[in-house]
Order: structure tokens, then sequence, then C-alpha cells
């Protein structure tokens, strides 16, 4: 199973460049550069930064909304990525914050996100594609630059069975959160079920520390409602030890069992998110002992 980390969303640029010297050292399998409004530096940039600087493990980008990303900017980018990297990008992507692009004037219709994924696929060959869809209309657009592997791999972030159908018929995957049963149950059926061949699941785990930071971030997931019915049961239900129990943990031993549900749901990645980027040595050797 691979087990990679995002990079924290809150350590300045020139700070984040310092470790990411450092990541190989680490062993993990991937990084992944979060797309995020509340982030301290902008994610192509420094996703060019852990492209060029971090040799060994793929380098995912992503959760990225194609609302205030045009497809084709997305696409460009990519292939730049992977020629950069020799071949290690992926991306994920995802419908977004609805308030946060309200507020910047670029909302528009779910049908975004299938739709970009068929647009950036296309311009990954190099060739003319033109679409007049539900979001987007192009005519005839091409890019010189195209990607180092035969295929990007392009995973939709879920929080509902909603976008999980979604992914089961457009994308390479699914990017879920939580280790909860049920919905690992669902989100391992939809990949039997997909037509798209390999269909891989990542999920994310979250190294949250001080506790009372911990609780905080639990708690944002345990009232989200889409998360939480997908968890089978209402939002405001889960107790925090509960959450906890699903969406992080502490030591070794926590990860273990974390991993073991996992592979029983034959779940390919975990991600881990934590804030504090004096944590990322902790988390290293949490996940080296749980191996």
């Amino acid at each position: 199973m691979r087990i990679g980390v995002e990079l924290a969303i809150k350590t300045p640029i020139l700070q984040l460049v310092e470790y990411l010297k450092d990541y190989d050292s680490y062993g993990f399998d991937r990084v992944w550069v979060p797309d995020s409004s509340i982030s301290e530096w902008e994610v192509w940039t420094t996703a060019a930064l852990a492209s060029h600087l971090v040799k060994n493990s793929r380098i995912g980008v992503g959760v990225m909304a194609p609302y205030h990303r045009n497809p084709a900017t997305i696409a460009h980018a990519a292939a730049t990525l992977d020629q950069l990297s020799n071949g290690r990008i992926d991306l994920t992507l995802g419908r977004g914050s609805r308030p946060y692009l309200k507020s910047i004037d670029a909302d528009r219709p779910d049908e975004a996100v299938e739709e970009s994924i068929t647009l950036i696929n296309e311009l990954l060959t190099g060739e003319k594609v033109s679409m007049k869809g539900s979001a987007f209309t192009f005519s005839e657009v091409s890019q010189r630059v195209t990607k180092k592997q035969d295929s990007i791999p392009i995973y939709i972030a879920s929080m509902s069975e909603y976008w999980h159908e979604i992914a089961s018929r457009t994308a390479n995957g699914l990017h879920v959160y939580s280790t909860n049963e049920k919905l690992l149950t669902t989100t391992s059926n939809i990949a039997k079920e997909s037509t798209n061949k390999p269909f891989n699941i990542i999920t994310t785990l979250g190294y949250v520390e001080p506790k009372e930071v911990r609780e905080w971030w639990v708690n944002n997931f345990g009232k989200h409602y889409n998360l939480q019915k997908l968890s089978g049961r209402e939002p405001g239900e889960a107790s925090i030890s509960q959450l906890e129990s699903e969406l992080t943990f502490t030591n070794s031993n926590e990860l273990k069992i974390h991993l073991a549900k996992m592979k029983s749901y034959g779940i390919e990645e975990l991600m881990i998110a934590y804030r504090r980027p004096e944590d990322l040595p902790i988390i290293a050797n949490i996940v080296e002992q749980s191996r």
C-alpha cells in the first residue's frame, strides 16, 4: 500500500522548500500538493518545486476545482509537471467549496468536473479538442506540451454517493476521507463496478496535533452532511472519539489498525494530512513502525 503526505498548507513557502529538499529521506511514496485558498503558497508553483526537489516519490496535485482553474490551464500545467518530474504526476479534481467559488465569481454546474476530465485527457494527447457542454465550450483547442506518462491518472474527491457514481464512469479512481466501514464498503463496491480499470482508491487520515486542534478538525468532518450520510449516520451523531477513530491516528498501533482495515477493503493508498511542519519526521517514524 502506498503512503503519502499532504503538504502542510500553513507552512510559509521558504520553509516548505527546505523540507521538500529532505523529503526523499522520509520514505513516503507520494507528496500531495493541495489546492487550497487558505494555503501560504500557490499550487502550481509549489507542485513545480516538489517535482524538481523530490526525486523518488510520486507527486499528487489536488484537490483542484475546474471552475476557477480552466481545464486547458490544468492540462497545460499537468503536462509540464509530468515532463519535469519524469512521469510522476497524478491529479485529483473535485467540486470544491461552493461559497468560496461564488465569492470569486467562479461557480459553475456540477457537470464541470466530468467535462473537465474529458477535456484534460484529450488535451494531454496533443490533439485538437472541441466540446459544447453544460460548463465548457472549447473550439479546436490544442497544446504543444504532452505528458511523459502514457496517461496521467485523474481521481475525483468525493464525500457523497453522487460523486462516487460520477467517478466510477469518468475517472481513474476516488479520493475519499475516513476509514469508516460503511463508507469503505460503498467505495469498494463502486471500484468493483467501475468500467474504468484500474480504478484505485485513496483515503485520507489526519495526524493532527495537539488534541484540541484534532477535536476541532474531526468535529468539522462530523458536521459534513454528505460525508456523515455516506458513513451511515446523521451529521452530529458521532462522538468525538468515534470520529477520531475513523479520521485520525496518533501512534503506530492506531495506524496499523487503519492500514489493516484499508487492506481488507482493497484501498490502494493512504494520504496523511497534518498541520504542523515539525510533525513530518514524527509521521515518517510512525509510518516506518507501522509497515
